[in-house]
């Protein structure tokens, strides 16, 4: 009876360990997850603020022409 209460508690232990190991790479691939996550948004916030800035840009040229009083310089 001692015999598979050992194999038993052998079984358990070796699971458990299993088990973190499993949860720790878990937990790893989800923060890198997350960091790509973070690195994708970064970039594409950086690309829509480059594409507002070249809006603002152009409509700034567009006011500039159309307020000016000068024909040559349109």
């Amino acid at each position: 009876m001692r015999i598979l209460l050992a194999i038993a508690a052998a079984a358990a232990l070796g699971l458990a360990a299993c088990t973190q190991a499993e949860t720790e790479n878990a937990a790893d691939e989800a923060g890198a997850t997350v960091e790509e996550a973070a690195d994708t948004v970064g970039e594409a916030a950086n690309e829509a603020g480059e594409a507002v800035e070249g809006a603002v840009n152009d409509a700034a040229t567009e006011v500039e022409h159309a307020t000016d009083d000068n024909p040559a310089t349109n």
